[in-house]
């Protein structure tokens, strides 16, 4: 049977969209997985979350019975890829939302399913980047945000700048070592190899948009790199939410619930696990933005952008306020921001930039939006501050042009109009 991997709103979606739908279920049709229609699936592998009547001690002890089928069963075994089959066993905890990720077998996964501690089981998946290489002499987006209307010159903001947030960016890590960061970066956590550096560059872009010196919204905020992708860009679902759990527990370690933000550059099919980890995050205090994704569909079909607990941002050109005509669009888009031709931080040097577009460009500018409004206003609450960011695009009249019926056409503003 088949898993799920994320990826970047990046190059590789044509390379999940090739993949065979054959693989992804099989003829009897008695693997029970919400998503057996989504066509990114990996063999053998999947996220089983847990039922939340069920109280730790009861979970605990069912996880302990499947740990241990998991490693006997596996043992020496191969998938329908060929691969071995892990007998690791990855395990969620984020508040009262259990769950846990493994490969397995038919057999296994229909004796797990039966399990009244089961709430429902989903086949992990790949997950992609939103964005694209574009020319090099591309304006920076970061005039709209101060500006009512397109074609504005100057960034006007508070001197604050986002100091004392924290912006957890979950990508494909960061070059921390780059002069943009000012010490001001740390690589946090790595959930694909032993490299703790940024091998593929979409994460230092992000992470360059959100707080770079030149190129940043909140140019005294923090970076925390939390990589959850590789070197092409593409990661299982599971490891996405492994890193959202790391987030969560990380900001109450430290201690800065409520100042915090992450950012997910990110998306691939609809997973309601994936969804539920967002909005843990969010209900532990930390505001989590996310891109719309770059196919030109409703949002909603798409994860983290449906999650109702994230602020999704869809991509304008803020040369001229009109959606781009990648980005996604739909209900779940709570924003637009700049996502063309995007001038940012760069992996080939310590001073390197890179000019990208996508709705990748455009989370950034809110999850820095987001970090600049927690320090100037010393709000706390995410859903605080989600209010405020809309509240504020709302007062300049400015609206997307070009955009799609029953979307928002709300596009951001940090208040300093001009």
């Amino acid at each position: 049977m088949a898993s799920s991997l994320v990826t970047l709103f990046f190059f590789l979606a044509p390379l999940v969209a090739a993949l065979p739908s054959h693989v992804v279920r099989r003829a009897d049709g008695n693997i029970p997985i919400v998503n057996a229609g989504a066509e990114d699936l990996i063999n053998n592998r999947y996220i089983v979350v847990y039922n939340s009547t069920f109280g730790d001690a009861a979970i605990d002890a069912k996880q302990a019975l499947f740990t241990a089928a998991v490693n006997k069963r596996n043992l020496g075994k191969r998938g329908l890829d060929g691969n071995p089959l892990s007998t690791n066993v990855q395990t969620f905890k984020m508040s009262q939302w259990r769950a846990m990720a493994l490969d397995a077998d038919d057999a296994t996964i229909l004796d797990i399913s039966s399990a009244e501690e089961v709430a429902y089981i989903e086949a992990d998946h790949w997950v992609t980047t939103s964005a694209t290489v574009v020319q090099t002499n591309a304006p920076p987006g970061l005039n709209r945000l101060s500006h009512g209307k397109a074609g504005a010159q100057g960034y006007v903001f508070d001197d604050s700048a986002g100091a004392g947030i924290t912006a957890y960016v979950v990508d494909t890590g960061v070059r921390v070592t780059h002069s943009e960061f000012e010490g001001r970066a740390t690589f946090a956590a790595n959930f694909v190899n032993n490299v703790n550096t940024d091998e593929q560059g979409h994460g230092s872009h992000v992470a360059g948009t959100i707080a770079g010196a030149t190129f940043g919204v909140a140019k005294k905020a923090n970076i925390s790199a939390v990589k959850v992708l590789d070197a092409k860009g593409r990661g299982q679902n599971s490891n996405i939410i492994s890193g959202i759990q790391f987030v969560i527990d990380d900001a109450k370690k430290r201690g800065i619930q409520g100042k915090a933000v992450m950012n997910l550059s990110l998306g691939g099919s609809f997973s309601k696990a994936l969804n539920s980890a967002i909005q843990a995050a969010s209900d532990g205090g930390v505001v989590p933005v996310v891109a719309a994704g770059n196919e030109n569909q409703d949002a909603g079909n798409t994860s983290p952008a449906s999650a109702p607990g994230a602020i999704t941002v869809g991509a304008i050109d803020a040369a001229s306020d009109a959606r781009a005509g990648f980005s996604n669009f739909g209900s779940s888009v709570d924003i637009f921001a700049p996502g063309v031709n995007i001038l940012s931080v760069g992996i080939a040097s310590d001073t390197d930039t890179k000019t990208l577009s996508g709705t990748s460009m455009a989370s950034p500018h809110v999850a820095g939006l987001t970090a600049y409004l927690m320090t100037l206003t010393n709000t706390t609450d995410p859903g605080q501050v989600a209010g405020l960011i809309k509240s504020l695009a709302s007062k300049t009249g400015a609206t997307v042009k070009n955009n799609v019926l029953d979307t928002s056409g709300l596009i951001a503003n940090n208040g300093d109009v001009q």
